[in-house]
C-alpha cells in the first residue's frame, strides 16, 4: 500500500508543474497555474490530495524560505544608493493604495478587520513575480528595474511589519488602536533584539559555515537554522516568516549567500509550489463564482491606483514621464503577499470566506494583467501625453524638476536630506495613518489627527529647509526658463506635498463620520493642484516662453 504523504506529495508536485507549465507557454505567471491547479486537486473538487492538513504544514515551509531568500536580497548598500527616489515613490506607493483598500472595505460595509486585510491585500505587490517578468522580458538592466527592485526591497519590509501588525489583530479578531500600537510596537522590538543578538551569534556561525566543506553538513546546517528562525518567531507570536526575513537579512558575507543561493534554493523553489498550490485547495469554486463581480469591480481600481500613484510619485521625483510609467506599471502584480495574509485571516478566522474568495480571484486577475501593462508602457505614455493639458504636464515638469537634485544626490553632489530625522518622520506618519483608518473611537482620531499634524509640521520645516539647501547647490536646467524664482518653486512644491499628506490624514480620520465633507476636501485639493499649474503655465506664456 501506498505511504499517502508520499501519495499525496506526488501528485502536487506532478500537477504543480502542470499547471506551472501550462501557464508558462501561455505567457503568465506561473502562480496562476499554480492556483489553479490546487483548486481543482483540492478537497473541493477532485479531492486528489486526501491529507490537506499535511500539505498545509507543509506549505508554511515555503512561505519561510521564500521570506528568507528576500531577506538575503536586502542590500543595505543597494538601498542606501536608492533610498531617496526608492523611500519617496515607496511610501507614496502603499499609502496610496493601503488608502484605496481602506476605503473600499468601508464603502462594501465590511467590518474594521476585513478592511484591515483588504488593505493589506490590495497594498502589496509581488516581488517574485515582478522580477521574473522583467527577466522574461530583458529589461533586468534598466534603470526602471533597478527603482523597482529597490521599491520591493522597501515593500518587503514594510510588508512583514504589517504582518506582526496582521497576526496582533488576528489574534484579537477586532481593530484596536492599543491592539494595533502593541502590535507595531512588539514588531519593532523584536525585529531591533533579533538583528542585534542575531548578529552577534551568525558572526560564530559564519566562521562555523565558512569550514564546513561538505554540502551535506552545509544544508542541514542552514536549513535548520532558517526554520529554527522562523519557529522562534511564530513561538514569540509573530507569523514564522518575520523570523526567517530577519535571519536572511542579517547575513551580509557575500560569499555565504552565493553558496546558500547555490545549495538551498531549491528547497525553496518546491516548498514554495506546495504553498501556492495549498492556498488553492482552500478555494471553493462554486464559492468563487459569487465574488467574480467583486473582482471585476476592484481590479481596475486597484490597477488604476497603482500605476497612477506610483507613475505620478516617481515623475515628481525626477525621473522622466516615460520611465515613470514604466515603474508604475511594474508594481502592478500581486501574489505572495495578498496570499499570505489571506491565508493567516482565513485560517485564524479573523475575516470571511467572500474576503479569502475574493482574494483568490484578485490575485490571478492582476497576475494576468501585469504582463501586458509592463509591455505596453510606451503605448501608455503616448496615450497620456495626448489626453493631458499642457498646462498640467508643465507643473508636473517644474516640480520634478525641481525635485531631481533632491532624489539623486550622486548626479548633483549636492548633500542627501534624507536623513534619518525625515525617514522616522514618514515612517511615524504612515503608521498613524494606517492606524487612523482602522479606529472608531472619536476621541482616539482627534488625538491621532492632532499628532498627525504635529508630525505634518515637522516634517514640512525640514523638507522645506533641506529642499533650499539643495537648489542653491543644483543646476536647475530643467526648470531654468520658469519665470519663477527658486523660493516660489520651493514654496509650490512644499504646499503640495504638505497639503496632500494633510488631505490624506483627515480622509483617514474622518471618512466614517463625514465621507461627503472628506470627498470635498480631495476635490478641493484636485482644484488647488489645477489651478496653481494653470497659472504657472500662463504666467510662463506671458514671458513668452516656450512650454517645452
Amino acid at each position: 500500500m501506498a505511504n499517502p504523504l508520499l501519495l499525496d506529495l506526488g501528485v502536487v508536485l506532478f500537477f504543480g508543474f502542470t499547471g506551472a507549465f501550462i501557464a508558462h507557454r501561455l505567457g503568465q505567471s506561473v502562480i496562476v497555474g499554480y492556483i489553479v491547479v490546487g483548486m481543482l486537486i483540492g478537497p473541493h473538487a477532485t479531492g486528489l490530495v486526501h491529507d490537506f492538513e499535511l500539505i498545509h504544514s507543509l506549505a508554511e515551509l515555503g512561505v519561510v524560505f521564500l521570506m528568507f531568500f528576500l531577506g538575503l536580497e536586502f542590500s543595505l548598500d543597494r538601498f542606501r544608493r536608492l533610498k531617496n527616489s526608492v523611500l519617496t515613490i515607496g511610501t507614496a506607493e502603499l499609502v496610496g493604495n493601503l488608502s484605496v483598500g481602506f476605503l473600499i472595505g468601508y464603502a462594501l460595509g465590511w467590518p474594521p478587520v476585513d478592511r484591515l486585510f483588504l488593505a493589506g491585500i490590495l497594498a502589496m505587490s509581488s516581488s517574485g513575480v515582478v522580477a521574473k517578468l522583467l527577466f522574461d522580458m530583458k529589461r533586468t538592466a534598466t534603470r526602471e528595474a533597478e527603482v523597482l527592485m529597490g521599491i520591493m526591497v522597501f515593500e518587503d519590509f514594510v510588508a512583514v511589519i504589517f504582518l506582526g501588525i496582521l497576526s496582533g489583530v488576528a489574534a484579537f479578531h477586532s481593530v484596536q488602536m492599543q491592539v494595533v500600537g502593541l502590535a507595531i510596537a512588539k514588531a519593532v522590538a523584536f525585529y531591533s533584539v533579533f538583528a542585534f543578538l542575531g548578529v552577534k551569534v551568525l558572526q560564530k556561525v559564519e566562521s562555523l559555515l565558512a569550514i564546513l566543506d561538505s554540502d551535506e553538513l552545509f544544508v542541514t546546517l542552514m536549513l535548520g537554522l532558517v526554520v529554527l528562525a522562523g519557529a522562534f518567531a511564530a513561538a514569540l507570536g509573530f507569523a514564522s516568516a518575520a523570523g526567517a526575513f530577519l535571519l536572511g537579512m542579517i547575513i551580509n558575507n557575500s560569499d555565504l549567500k552565493e553558496r546558500i543561493h547555490h545549495k538551498i534554493v531549491a528547497f525553496k523553489d518546491v516548498f514554495l509550489v506546495v504553498f501556492f498550490l495549498a492556498f488553492g485547495m482552500l478555494i471553493n469554486p462554486r464559492q468563487l463564482l459569487p465574488v467574480l463581480g467583486l473582482v471585476a469591480a476592484i481590479v481596475p481600481i486597484s490597477a488604476f491606483t497603482e500605476v497612477a500613484v506610483t507613475s505620478s510619485a516617481a515623475f515628481l521625483s525626477g525621473f522622466r514621464a516615460k520611465t515613470a510609467l514604466a515603474i508604475g506599471a511594474g508594481m502592478v502584480a500581486r501574489g505572495e503577499y495578498a496570499l499570505i495574509y489571506a491565508t493567516l485571516g482565513f485560517t485564524s478566522g479573523a475575516i470571511s470566506d467572500q474576503l479569502f474568495q475574493f482574494t483568490a480571484g484578485y490575485v490571478l486577475a492582476m497576475t494576468l494583467i501585469a504582463p501586458t501593462l509592463m509591455r505596453n508602457y510606451r503605448t501608455t505614455h503616448r496615450y497620456v501625453s495626448r489626453i493631458t493639458p499642457d498646462f498640467i504636464r508643465y507643473g508636473g515638469k517644474l516640480v520634478s524638476g525641481a525635485m531631481r537634485p533632491l532624489m539623486f544626490p550622486e548626479e548633483t553632489g549636492v548633500p542627501s536630506p534624507y536623513g534619518m530625522r525625515l525617514t522616522i518622520l514618514l515612517i511615524l506618519y504612515v503608521a498613524i495613518l494606517s492606524t487612523a483608518f482602522v479606529t472608531i473611537g472619536v476621541i482616539e482620531l482627534v488625538a491621532l489627527t492632532g499628532l498627525g499634524l504635529l508630525v505634518l509640521w515637522m516634517i514640512r520645516r525640514y523638507f522645506r529647509s533641506h529642499l533650499a539647501i539643495v537648489q542653491s547647490q543644483a543646476c536647475l536646467d530643467d526648470i531654468s526658463q520658469c519665470p519663477y524664482t527658486q523660493k516660489e518653486v520651493i514654496s509650490f512644491v512644499t504646499n503640495m506635498v504638505t497639503a496632500l499628506l494633510a488631505i490624506l490624514l483627515l480622509v483617514a480620520s474622518f471618512w466614517g463620520y463625514g465621507g461627503y465633507y472628506t470627498l470635498i476636501l480631495m476635490l478641493s485639493f484636485t482644484a488647488y493642484i489645477l489651478l496653481v499649474s494653470y497659472r504657472i503655465y500662463r504666467r510662463n506664456q506671458k514671458q513668452g516662453i516656450p512650454p517645452d
